[in-house]
């Protein structure tokens, strides 16, 4: 499979129209619009994003797969650059809430959570018209692992209220996740049966998405696990598993997009917040891109930035996490209705430039 192609197997390639359409469809069936998805009906779908989060982990992780010399500059490339973006988003903040009379009682997580969010991006290798498209796409890819794996650790420091303590619960999450991806992988590979390893695999998801509801951390973490695990431990298998996941990958990935369009709850208040959020989140990306060309590898586009302006559905994804995981529901809201609003903007700025390029 093509990189192109396998990228967008994975559904990580930006959600332009497709992906606005279906966010703007769920706010209307929303509260906010016609009301046919009630707080209850979302309330009872839950579960069912859990396992959407889950398996978009997987596929994350699945995609992990690569050689240290050829790549390995590029996973550090990707990574220093969602670092600036966090760092840049959650700075700009922490500096707006100082100058602002809110009574945000833990800005550091707000800002934290908003710059974790603000970190993934999504890349189409066709919209990359120079050498070194194919790796710009690729670091694309490639920035989601460090918001999800810091996301686990902000997650579990607000459940458990210390560094230590929490640190000790993700390192249990990680190795429940293992224990899960483990047993499903001996049934994937150990069964001839037709039909079985795709109730397998299924199964498995399943038991992702519902230990990461329960313990009130990270899906995506723990879905990101699994799939490395699988992909380390399965090559033989590799193209089985991901066909079975694949099988129920769009179904759940419009689910997400629905839901996450359906639980909006934005007021006026939040305009300006948006605006801050889609700003800080550019500059980061512009920022972090040129640090990660001259610091990791100088193959990649000078203006890589740009080109990750495109949020993708990773950060969205994360923010629904923040919204069922958070014991701080003022807080978990705001930050969902900031990062689903700036990401839609951030979606039509990164298209806006896209074909400015273009005609260039």
């Amino acid at each position: 499979m093509t990189p192109s192609r396998w990228r967008l197997a994975l559904g990580l390639s930006p959600t332009p129209r497709p992906g606005l359409v279906l966010l703007l469809f769920g706010m209307a069936l929303g509260p906010l619009g016609l009301g046919i998805l009630s707080r209850h009906v979302l309330a009872s779908l839950d579960p069912i994003v859990s396992v959407g989060l889950a398996t978009l982990g997987v596929l994350i992780g699945l995609d992990l797969g690569f050689h240290p010399r050829r790549e390995g500059r590029l996973l550090l490339a990707a990574t220093l650059e969602a670092g600036i973006t966090t760092i840049v988003v959650g700075a700009g903040f922490l500096i707006i809430h100082a100058w602002s009379r809110t009574t945000e009682a833990t800005p550091w997580l707000f800002a934290l959570m908003l710059g974790i969010c603000a970190s993934p991006s999504s890349t189409s290798a066709d919209a990359f018209m120079e050498p070194g498209s194919s790796r710009a796409a690729r670091a694309g890819d490639l920035d989601d692992v460090l918001p999800i794996v810091v996301g686990l650790l902000a997650l579990a420091w607000q459940r458990e209220g210390s560094i230590a303590a929490g640190a000790w619960l993700a390192a249990q999450a990680a190795a429940i996740a293992i224990a899960i991806a483990a047993a499903t992988w001996l049934l994937v590979t150990g069964t001839t049966a037709e039909g079985e390893p795709r109730v397998f695999a299924v199964g498995g998801l399943l038991l992702l998405g519902g230990a990461a509801a329960h313990l009130s951390l990270s899906a995506l973490f723990a879905g990101l696990v699994a799939g490395a695990f699988w992909r380390a431990m399965a090559p033989s298998a590799l193209e089985g598993i991901t066909g079975d996941i694949r099988y129920v990958q769009h179904p759940l990935v419009v689910l997400l997009l629905v839901v996450a369009g359906a639980r909006l709850d934005f007021s006026r208040d939040l305009v300006w917040l948006v605006v801050a959020y889609v700003v800080l989140r550019l500059a980061g990306k512009v920022v972090g891109g040129w640090l990660a060309g001259r610091v990791a590898a100088r193959d990649l586009p000078r203006d890589l930035g740009f080109h990750l302006a495109s949020p993708g559905v990773v950060g969205i994804a994360f923010a629904l996490n923040v919204l069922q995981a958070s014991s701080r529901a003022d807080t978990a809201t705001t930050v969902f209705a900031i990062v689903l609003a700036g990401s839609m903007g951030s979606e039509l700025l990164s298209l806006v430039a896209l074909r400015r390029r273009a005609r260039a």
